[in-house]
């Protein structure tokens, strides 16, 4: 049998896998964890919630006697909003950038020709790379909700007691997990769209700190409502839902949400499909 002929049959024979959805979410899970911008950001997610919570909860409780009636029934109304909100208000900076990063590294490395090279269907590994971020990032963002909780409850408890069984507080307990996770699909989606860390975190970070600043300033209720369905101001969902500055309920902020990933995940995938890696 000749050289030809032998590798010829090799080939013929040799057994073929073709990567299911579960291979890339594998793949994409060691990517993710072998980076170390990843421990760095989830480390500074932790860190900055719990020092947001302490510092909002402290520093409420000690100013309490001297707030005006309207704040105080809003604290006592809205005291798990208090507890949740200021963390996930600043610890989504950490989350949004490690979401840029992940895919935008990608392209400004090269990487993403081999990533694509072995996994063609381009669909199913941004899907992939999706759900193990996300996953990651609502887990862990769950236990640091639950340490959050636990830590402003206890603070306040002098002038407000909330309990982590309640009903209300489960919800808004989950919707932190659930709202740092779709925040990081929204960057995750911007970096795909953008290509480059640098203009990709740059955008996330004016979107979410900036232009519904902006928003705001439109006078009447035209203004409120633009900024509260921007991202960021979908927070609302960790609140109680009775706080009267609020112009969304909490359900409505997760549609919201949920709109905003589904438009700029839709881009992204589109994009990712029609051009060139």
């Amino acid at each position: 049998m000749s050289t030809a002929t032998l590798l010829r049959t090799q080939a013929a024979v040799r057994p073929t896998h073709r990567p299911d959805f579960t291979d890339l979410v594998r793949c994409e899970w060691t990517k993710l964890r072998s980076l170390r911008s990843t421990w760095w950001s989830l480390g500074a997610m932790i860190v900055v919630s719990l020092a947001f919570t302490i510092a909002a909860t402290a520093v409420y409780t000690h100013d309490y006697p001297h707030l005006d009636a309207a704040t105080q029934t809003q604290f006592r109304t809205d005291t798990v909003g208090l507890i949740l909100q200021p963390a996930a208000q600043f610890a989504q900076l950490a989350v949004c950038v490690l979401g840029v990063l992940l895919i935008a590294s990608e392209f400004s490395t090269g990487m993403i020709r081999a990533t694509m090279l072995a996994t063609p269907r381009r669909t199913p590994a941004l899907l992939a790379k999706a759900a193990t971020f996300a996953g990651l990032v609502f887990a862990l963002a769950e236990v640091v909700a639950i340490s959050c909780f636990l830590i402003g409850s206890r603070i306040v408890r002098a002038h407000s007691v909330v309990s982590i069984t309640d009903p209300t507080s489960i919800r808004a307990v989950l919707a932190f997990g659930l709202y740092m996770a779709l925040i990081g699909l929204v960057a995750l989606s911007i970096g795909t769209l953008l290509r480059h860390p640098a203009a990709g975190v740059s955008l996330v970070l004016g979107m979410q700190f900036v232009l519904a600043g902006v928003l705001s300033l439109i006078p009447g209720t035209v203004g409120k409502h633009l900024a509260g369905a921007m991202p960021s101001g979908t927070d609302v969902m960790m609140g109680s839902g009775h706080n009267a500055s609020d112009v969304y309920t909490p359900a409505q902020g997760l549609c919201l949400l949920l709109g905003w990933v589904a438009l700029l995940g839709g881009a992204a995938l589109f994009s990712l499909k029609r051009r060139d890696v």
